[in-house]
């Protein structure tokens, strides 16, 4: 059996190239439009990500306290030898939580910091250090407001003296 192929005309076989640069004009113009606004929506999620993990860590050292009857400090750290940290640094860096027990600094959990965000006080002028201690009972030691900013997006953690932490957003001035 003989089969009869159909010839192409030369004329229908392909793009053109006015057509393909077409083409590569038009979505060109359509990521220009987009990456702006993909660029913004991924601070806002890593915003948002730094500030959940702040929030967590407070509700985590909280509630261990009550739950443990001893304080627990919940404190940035440099870094950890011997199972032993020691509070330096600012909360932008890996923070821990440690019980304060009888022998002395117990070792509860370390979380490490999100990328691409930085973690300043509310008005964004400084980085904040120091310790957030809770009580027995659940108590906070200070009242306490972290804004973590990425890029113009904003998500502060605002902790009370009765140690119960909240999110807020857009409640503070990022840095720059």
């Amino acid at each position: 059996m003989v089969r009869a192929y159909r010839r192409v005309p030369l004329n229908q076989s392909g793009l053109t190239l006015l057509e393909c640069l077409v083409s590569v004009a038009i979505i060109a113009i359509m990521l220009a439009v987009a990456l702006p606004s993909f660029r913004d929506q991924l601070a806002a999620a890593r915003a948002k990500a730094g500030a959940l993990q702040l929030y967590a860590a407070m509700q985590f050292a909280r509630t261990t306290a009550q739950m443990d009857g001893m304080p627990v400090i919940l404190c940035p750290i440099n870094h950890i030898l011997a199972d032993r940290p020691s509070c330096a640094g600012h909360f932008g860096q890996q923070i821990a939580a440690m019980a304060d027990t009888a022998e002395g600094l117990e070792l509860k959990r370390v979380w490490q910091p999100v990328q691409g965000v930085t973690v300043t006080d509310r008005s964004g002028l400084r980085a904040v250090s120091g310790e957030l201690r809770w009580d027995q009972r659940g108590l906070g030691s200070r009242n306490l407001t972290l804004s973590v900013c990425a890029l113009s997006q904003n998500w502060s953690v605002v902790t009370n003296r009765l140690g119960r932490p909240r999110l807020v957003a857009q409640w503070g001035t990022c840095p720059g």
